[in-house]
């Protein structure tokens, strides 16, 4: 293990803050947020997990102290004052004021050599110049394959260079495989909105034979909103996801299971649309997906109570189509036809 600086601060969690689960088990489930000062910030990143140890007065060496908790380092950054700072998350209540070093562990990886290649193939990326971009991001992997930066960066290359649609989806699930290790929050936060877009482009494009895209889509966007609750694309991609999902769950709707189901998927699509356009109204592609959502349920609610209030919402929604359209992308007749026929039966013409 390296030595690299101390525990300054501990700030434990609100008890009125208290979750849900911890308030089921009687016990306080959440991580507290420390603070450490190092000497230097070479060797440390995002995700990291750092050793605390206490050294008493009857250790000789470091060699020999006791590890008292783990961190898991979510910011590395540099005080005007104090100088170099890690904040993380650890579970530490049993360590209350005693001094306790952080250390790491030694790192195979070559990530400051990493670093270095991936910012180049950005530089590159800027430049147009793409085989060289992709050739310092494989090199960058190379040096530390588990830095998901560089795999979000190869693969936007791959996706938008038209041609390496497999390749692209590749890196994506690397990137998300070792997200916890982003370098910041917001480039972590871009990430999950380019692989839901991603995502929902596959599914699109493959259908029935591609559902794990579909499935994995909501875990992405909870995260996404954790990261940003004001997001709106956040929201959008989550409204386009449950939306899908509930497309699918009303094609296999036979059981009472399958039935509940479409209608949790309805809600959360419902839930998530109304958030979005409360963000964002003038965006047509989200009113274009209201109104295929909303005849589908104007639809399967006809002769029902509910009839008058989804076609009511498609009437809504077809206006505001109306309105915001850019005409960068068709509308079906089908969606058209629809709309024109909820605004006769509604009286609006």
């Amino acid at each position: 293990m390296v030595v690299v600086g101390e525990v300054v601060g501990i700030e434990k969690a609100s008890y009125f803050e208290a979750d849900k689960l911890s308030a089921e088990l009687d016990v306080d489930t959440r991580p507290d947020t420390v603070t450490l000062k190092v000497a230097s910030p070479k060797g440390l990143r995002v995700g990291q997990t750092l050793y605390l140890l206490e050294k008493n007065q009857d250790h000789k060496t470091y060699r020999d102290a006791n590890i008292v908790g783990m961190v898991t380092v979510r910011s590395v950054f540099q005080t005007t004052f104090f100088g170099w700072q890690v904040r993380g998350d650890g579970y530490l209540r049993l360590i209350e004021d005693r001094p306790v070093t952080a250390a790491r562990l030694l790192d195979a990886t070559k990530y400051e050599e990493a670093n270095i290649a991936k910012k180049q193939g950005d530089h590159f990326v800027a430049k147009g110049k793409l085989e060289e971009a992709i050739r310092l991001y494989k090199r960058a992997i190379s040096l530390d394959p588990n830095y998901p930066d560089t795999h979000f960066a190869l693969g936007k290359v791959h996706w938008n260079d038209g041609e390496g649609y497999v390749s692209a989806a590749y890196e994506f699930s690397q990137a998300w495989k070792n997200r916890e290790r982003f370098s910041n929050s917001q480039e972590q936060l871009l990430f999950y909105l380019e692989y839901m877009r991603f995502l929902i482009y596959q599914f699109k494009t493959e259908g029935k034979e591609n559902t794990k895209s579909l499935e994995l889509l909501p875990q992405i966007a909870k995260e996404a909103r954790s990261l940003n609750p004001k997001n709106y694309e956040a929201w959008l991609y989550s409204f386009e996801s449950a939306y899908l999902q509930f497309v699918r769950a009303n094609v296999l709707a036979s059981g009472v299971d399958s039935r509940k189901s479409k209608e949790e998927w309805s809600e959360k699509a419902e839930d998530a649309l109304f958030r979005a356009v409360n963000l964002r109204k003038s965006d047509y592609y989200l009113h274009k997906l209201a109104c295929e959502f909303y005849n589908l349920k104007w639809k399967e609610t006809r002769n029902t109570p509910k009839e008058k209030e989804y076609r009511d919402k498609l009437v809504e929604h077809g206006r505001l189509l109306r309105v915001y359209y850019t005409g960068e992308t068709g509308i079906s007749d089908e969606i058209l036809n629809a709309i024109r026929l909820a605004e006769k039966q509604s009286g609006v013409f």
